[in-house]
């Protein structure tokens, strides 16, 4: 049993949410909406109304209902039945009215100093939480208490803009809670101006709206309820999680995690408890530990991915090769009778679909998506919201960030169990730059963290792509250099390979290259680039056709096979190369369906037949003296 000292302010929080009249409100100069001062409460009518002690209490509640022996300084409670009960209310209170979507405190009275006293007894740790009104006397006793209590260990949450006495505090932490993002280097053990006295022990927790940091460990974290109004509740409650869990010897992830699940569930009136946060942290770990499956399944010999997830605008174009007239209900129509060929499974592992794709009715009443379950294909999403320019420069990133947690959760609990994102790079002069490859590597390395901390497989997409006079030597060269950092930056976020898939371009001349290289050229070139930048445990490489024609992607295709046997298992996921012979065929007529979905089975069988050279041994070195100049 740890005793955890908790030394801070108890006000007592009163939450009002108004309804929408405003007869009672004047605005001042700025537009802003205030109470006038003779608000009477009963003259209103209020749709929420709730209470819940603030600051120290919401740590105590926490702690407590993790089995942790607690209290707090200068107050008198006990526990009953595992709920608080206060021998006094506090002598304050702040009242959080909401209207409008917007927030304003009431204070009654000023914050006072918080006050030190002697406590009965020596305790395993002291947390300073964030409601205290730091003082140099109330740091001062605090520091001359650790000298007479030296095995006590002191966590601190400091307030975002630490006042000289508050920077004082955090330099004596040995857990240091601070409401930031971590510096660019993760290994700095530097907080604002704060000099750490104990820069090689001390823990550092980071706490922003979206992540947590402790030591290596990470977890994403929403909260999109409004029954936690004030994000001062939440950060309390993760803040006490975190250190309840360290002081009985757990892990900084497990801490991380526990902090997440109690945020996430927590209420108002309640935390959750020690065996409740064990049970929902066991199916989240089972959920995590699912990739490596996945990704097996994913990569099941002699079979593919059809990558079904192109933008309207890329299905139109296709259309309109074809002379077909597209409407909304035509690219449905295609994509039903795609999804409704027969004996499909026996070539495709998984599909790669858009939101929209997804939804779409078979005849038989199911969704794209269930039917794909239905069958044991494993469904996909894309993620991305595509392409934007760069600031101050004519190369790309990929949108899609901001929010990118929770819709991930939500295409998990649709049946989604792997997510797409793309990165797309031009072969220039100085292209592509350094600030291009840094960002973009940055957000494949971000979104396949965010993917792994739900349980979906990331499938991270590096698009090399062909527009320009480049020959096969460059693509090689640009390719290598773009991997190399997007492995780099796929470790500094601990993404675990055995659970990520790249997908790749193969290494080709561009499409206005004077050199077009032989099928030979690009097996050998694009084989020695993936040896020599894919790590030998990632979870397997998908080869994508880069807009080649279907003949010319299963040509190379082979060729790059020829190069086996890899140390991952490769497969291909091709989009056009895959679909074109099916809308040459159909040509949008009902009566051509059936022939469509033939030639669809034929391009598969042939791509499938492609793989089955990963069984045969290379056959010489053709081409090894361009391979050093390649990667160099």
């Amino acid at each position: 049993m740890s005793k955890i000292l908790i030394v801070g302010n108890v006000l007592k929080d009163v939450y009002l949410k108004l309804d929408e009249r405003q007869n009672e409100f004047e605005q001042d100069e700025h537009g802003i909406n205030w109470l006038e001062l003779g608000f009477n409460g009963e003259a209103h009518s209020f749709f929420r109304r709730t209470s819940v002690y603030g600051g120290a209490a919401v740590s105590l509640a926490v702690l407590s209902k993790l089995g942790i022996d607690a209290g707090i300084l200068n107050s008198k409670s006990e526990i009953k039945s595992g709920e608080i009960i206060w021998a006094n209310d506090p002598s304050g209170y702040r009242y959080i009215l909401s209207h409008k979507g917007g927030i304003t405190y009431f204070v009654p009275s000023e914050r006072k100093p918080t006050d030190w006293s002697m406590p009965s007894g020596r305790p395993e740790w002291i947390l300073v939480d964030r409601s205290t009104v730091v003082s140099a006397r109330l740091v001062d006793e605090l520091k001359n208490f650790m000298k007479f209590s030296p095995s006590t260990k002191l966590a601190v949450h400091a307030e975002k803009h630490a006042t000289p006495d508050g920077q004082r505090l955090a330099e004596m932490a040995d857990v240091l809670f601070v409401e930031d993002e971590p510096p660019v280097h993760t290994d700095e053990k530097i907080v604002d101006k704060i000099e750490l006295d104990k820069p090689n022990t001390q823990l550092v927790c980071r706490i922003s709206p979206r992540k947590l940091y402790l030591s290596d460990a990470e977890e994403s974290w929403s909260l999109d309820r409004t029954d936690m109004m004030t994000h001062l509740t939440v950060y309390s409650t993760i803040v006490a999680t975190i250190l309840g869990v360290i002081a009985v010897g757990g892990t900084p992830a497990d801490a991380l995690l526990w902090a997440k699940l109690n945020a996430e569930n927590a209420t108002l009136e309640s935390v959750l408890s020690a065996e409740k946060l064990q049970e929902l942290a066991k199916e989240e770990l089972t959920k995590r530990a699912d990739l490596k499956l996945i990704t097996r399944s994913l990569m099941t010999s002699g079979k593919g991915i059809l990558a079904a997830d192109e933008s309207e605008k890329s299905l139109m174009r296709r259309f309109e090769k074809f002379d077909i007239a597209y409407t909304r209900q035509r690219a449905q129509e295609f994509y039903r009778m795609i999804f409704a060929t027969p004996n499909i499974r026996e070539y495709l592992n998984g599909v790669i679909l858009s939101e929209e794709t997804a939804q779409i009715k078979l005849p038989n009443g199911r969704n794209i998506l269930e039917s794909l379950t239905d069958r044991g294909i494993i469904p996909g999403i894309k993620v991305d919201l595509g392409l934007q320019a760069m600031a101050r420069s004519d190369e790309t990133h990929t949108l899609g960030e901001e929010g990118l947690a929770g819709r991930l959760r939500t295409y998990y609990d649709k049946g989604f169990r792997f997510a797409k994102w793309r990165a797309a790079f031009t072969i220039g002069k100085e292209k592509p730059g350094f600030f291009a490859v840094e960002q973009n590597a940055d957000e494949l390395a971000n979104f396949a963290r965010e993917c792994q901390l739900i349980g979906i497989v990331p499938v991270v997409e590096v698009d090399i792509l062909r527009d320009g006079a480049h020959p096969i030597e460059k693509s090689a060269e640009v390719t290598a250099r773009v991997l190399d950092r997007v492995f780099e930056k796929l470790a500094q976020r601990h993404v675990v390979l055995a659970g990520c898939i790249l997908k790749i371009g193969m290494v080709i001349n561009g499409e206005k290259s004077e050199i077009v290289a032989t099928p030979e050229d690009i097996g050998v070139a694009t084989a020695a680039i993936l040896r020599h930048a894919a790590p030998k445990y990632l979870a397997g490489i998908w080869l994508l056709s880069g807009g080649q024609d279907p003949k010319t992607a299963t040509k190379n295709l082979t060729a790059i096979m020829q190069n086996s046997p890899f140390p991952w298992p490769m497969t291909f996921a091709f989009s056009r190369a895959l679909e074109e012979p099916v809308l040459a065929t159909w040509k949008g007529k009902q009566e051509n369906i059936k022939a469509a979905q033939a030639a669809l089975m034929r391009y598969l069988a042939a791509d499938a037949d492609a793989l089955h050279y990963a069984e045969v041994q290379p056959r010489g070195n053709m081409g090894a003296q361009r391979i050093g100049v390649w990667v160099q």
